[in-house]
């Protein structure tokens, strides 16, 4: 049995309902410059993020803003894609300084690894018996835990980030429409 869908459907199509009193309600408080320049609330933001994760694997779907009071035309939609554009260059920004910083941790390690692996057969001829093999094998040991982070930056490290762009960048391309009212009654939806 498949789970019933948060999302209204519109023409088979899943659909992101955004309802709201008034434009001012969109936009960020602590932003006093004009509209188009203005963030959109944090909270707004994040709800249609996380609905565009919800709705991730359908092939598209629509946001659509239900205002009780007229705005002026494309005044939503200029926002909303120069919000989640602005995001989108953020997140590559994030991940290139990201790369950045794992390639140089990872030059760093491999100096340090070099280092403690030299030292490690050094201490093993210094010192003999147990004890000397104990710290020879701690310094060995040490020495590929100092590359642990390097390798998780550069390997796995883009995974998220790369699914969290693919998220931004699908909601930043699915259409926009504003319409008057107070939105749909979402419990008459068929289950």
């Amino acid at each position: 049995m498949t789970e019933p869908s948060r999302y209204r459907l519109e023409n088979g199509e899943p659909c992101i309902d955004v309802s709201v009193g008034s434009l001012q309600q969109l936009f960020d408080n602590r932003d006093p410059a004009p509209f188009r320049e203005r963030d959109l609330d944090p909270a707004l933001a994040e709800y249609l993020v996380d609905a565009s994760e919800d709705l991730f694997k359908q092939a598209s779907f629509r946001v659509v803003f239900w205002l009780s009071m007229p705005c002026p035309p494309g005044e939503i939609e200029e926002a909303v894609r120069a919000h989640f554009t602005d995001a989108i260059a953020r997140i590559r920004r994030t991940r290139r300084l990201r790369r950045r910083t794992g390639q140089v941790a990872f030059l760093l390690a491999i100096v340090l690894v070099v280092a403690l692996l030299s030292f490690s057969q050094f201490v093993a001829t210094l010192v003999p018996g147990t004890l000397g093999a104990g710290l020879k094998e701690g310094l060995v040991i040490s020495s590929w835990v100092v590359m642990w982070r390097p390798v998780e930056t550069i390997v796995y490290d883009w995974i998220p980030v790369r699914h969290e762009r693919q998220v931004a960048e699908k909601l930043l391309a699915a259409p926009i429409d504003v319409r008057a009212g107070t939105g749909p009654d979402l419990s008459e939806q068929p289950s």
